[in-house]
């Protein structure tokens, strides 16, 4: 595959604080309205995307229009990841989070009885694990190109098929717009909120993306779509678990892995802009025999690296026990103590979630 690393060249060294202007914070404007906002942009776009592809299978369904409806999902599906790091604000409000969006592995006994009748409210707290992108997985992918096809044409509940896919695709298109609104000037503004909502408090911006990133990096990325699936989940040493990985059924768990790491390298680099480096360096803060700063982007590099190295599909490295992933799955331990003790001291952030694997 073809990964495109995000470049470190700024015009702000980070030596120095940013200039505070009007109220608001340099970091918090470049991360909200340069990676926050486009990235709800791209997700909205795509999730529109896939929805108008389903329409398309749903109304004539053949291998050349499946194929067209996964080539879509998996695009909404690598955007997803660009955005799973801002589970606050609107996000939270509108329900567009990990757990009703990317709840994995995927309630296949709901689904099916969601297609054959049976009653179910989309968001209702029994329906959590049977929506999102991994129960779309499972109905575009699951069993093959033929199964999937049959799935909605020839089966006896096809109708019910076509229409709870169209459910879950229409439900993201929905959130996803919903969302990107209350972040946009035109719409809620959340942006305007976000900028200045400055200092280090709990419920201060900064407090709210940091433990955010953290969150999703810590709990979702190291636990869930790696740890699990292979056996190690803290201090704890389980089964592995190759069919719980992210995008089992399409494959696609290693891609979404790197684009995940290199959202949360983006928001820490900041693009070409003031990134949380940036606040980072100005603590001067140490590590080892050089600056913290210098350590962190050392090591987003070597993850991406290793990530880059994952085997494809990401369940069948796991059943063969790849030394690719556990090389990976150490770099990200490394990147977690990195994120959620070094800087978060660094930055004098405090940690306001809770994670459940001892760590």
């Amino acid at each position: 595959m073809t990964i495109i690393l995000i470049s470190c060249s700024k015009s702000n060294t980070g030596s120095t604080p940013p200039p505070n202007n009007g109220g608001t914070d340099e970091t918090l404007v470049n991360i909200g309205t340069n990676i926050i906002v486009p990235s709800y942009q791209q997700l909205s776009t795509n999730a529109a995307t896939l929805d108008a592809a389903v329409s398309a299978f749903n109304t004539n369904p053949t291998l050349t229009t499946l194929a067209d409806a996964q080539n879509a999902f998996k695009s909404a599906y690598k955007s997803w990841a660009a955005v799973s790091e801002f589970e606050f604000g609107p996000a939270t409000d509108l329900f567009l989070t990990t757990h009703f969006t990317n709840a994995f592995p995927t309630d296949t006994v709901t689904i099916i009885n969601n297609i054959n009748g049976a009653s179910y409210a989309i968001d209702g707290l029994g329906n959590y694990a049977a929506q999102g992108f991994p129960a779309i997985d499972y109905l575009l992918f699951a069993y093959g190109n033929d199964a999937a096809l049959a799935r909605f044409s020839t089966n006896a509940n096809a109708s019910g098929a076509k229409q709870y896919l169209a459910t879950l695709t229409s439900s993201l298109k929905t959130k996803s717009a919903a969302v990107l609104n209350k972040w946009s000037a035109s719409g809620g503004n959340y942006l305007d909120k976000f900028n200045k909502a400055t200092g280090v408090d709990a419920g201060s911006s900064l407090s709210l993306l940091v433990n955010a990133l953290l969150l999703d990096f810590d709990v979702n990325l190291q636990n869930y779509k790696i740890g699990i699936p292979i056996g190690l989940y803290g201090p704890s040493v389980l089964p592995k678990s190759p069919t719980k990985v992210e995008g089992y059924y399409s494959g696609l768990s290693s891609q979404l892995l790197i684009a995940q790491v290199q959202a949360c390298q983006n928001i820490y680099l900041g693009g070409s802009g003031s990134g949380l480096d940036d606040k980072v360096a100005a603590t001067n803060a140490q590590k080892g025999e050089g600056t913290l700063n210098n350590a962190m982007k050392s090591q987003w590099a070597t993850l991406i690296t290793k990530m880059q190295a994952l085997p494809e599909p990401l369940s069948a490295g796991v059943e063969n026990e790849s030394p690719a992933i556990n090389d990976a799955f150490t770099e990200v331990r490394k990147m977690t103590v990195m994120l959620k003790v070094d800087m978060s001291s660094a930055l004098g952030v405090k940690i306001s979630f809770q994670d459940d694997d001892g760590d």
